[in-house]
């Protein structure tokens, strides 16, 4: 069975929309990060409603488009998640006007350590960079086949990369390190079941951007460089 290959259409307005998203729902994560939720037995930032949307939308890149186009969504993702972590520690330091009386609230929320940056960063970059990687590997391997299949595998070891590197940058030598295990198990299982029961969405959205765009992208030669830009 031959793969098939083809030019990706990077004018394509879809690769745009879904770009949007998976950026805009990155940076909500992180924003909303500071407010720690509780339903029934779980305790969790708020921001991991958002999150795991990000795998979501890199899945559809990837699966339609190919890892050099999710490669580079990947990294102007982050650097829009840091013009705005940078955007918002700036105003924290202006003046506050007299008749404003929110500053320490304010403060409150955004004033986001330098370690959870950089933990939420690092897990990000490095936890999407092997959950698009694996994807497009086993697209290959498959032949496009088994699409159910290889979102889970991608995104068991993707996740857990994540989740794993966040919770020891953010959090070794603060708590217990039994207690951090506890957290990463119980983080890294609503995560996962998120994504699985995201998957029939996953299904349509990719079969349809697949038909508009005419576009099935195999990455059978592709540089699997996380430091490459190119297209």
């Amino acid at each position: 069975m031959n793969l098939p290959t083809q030019n990706i259409p990077y004018t394509q307005s879809n690769i745009i929309i879904v770009a949007i998203f998976f950026t805009s729902f990155l940076i909500l994560s992180n924003l909303t990060a500071f407010k720690i939720s509780e339903i029934g037995p779980f305790i969790f930032p708020a921001g991991l409603i958002f999150f795991p949307l990000t795998y979501v939308f890199d899945d559809i890149l990837t699966e339609v488009y190919g890892f050099k186009v999710s490669r580079r969504i990947i990294w102007l993702a982050l650097f829009a998640n840091t013009i705005i972590f940078l955007g918002t520690w700036v105003t924290i330091y202006l003046d506050p006007a007299p008749q404003w009386p929110h500053q320490n609230a304010y403060s409150t929320v955004y004033h986001a350590t330098l370690r959870i940056f950089l933990a939420s960063t690092l897990s990000y970059f490095f936890g999407e960079f092997v959950n698009s990687i694996l994807l497009a590997k086993l697209k290959v391997k498959t032949k496009g086949r088994y699409l159910w299949l290889r979102l889970i595998m991608s995104t068991l070891i993707g996740v857990g990369v994540d989740t794993i590197i966040f919770a020891h940058i953010a959090f070794l030598f603060t708590i217990h390190y039994g207690e951090l295990w506890k957290m990463i198990t119980t983080v890294y299982t609503l995560k996962v079941i998120y994504e699985m029961t995201a998957i029939p969405l996953t299904y349509k959205i990719v079969r349809y951007l697949k038909q508009k765009d005419n576009t099935d992208y195999y990455d059978i030669n592709t540089k699997f460089n996380l430091f490459s830009l190119e297209l």
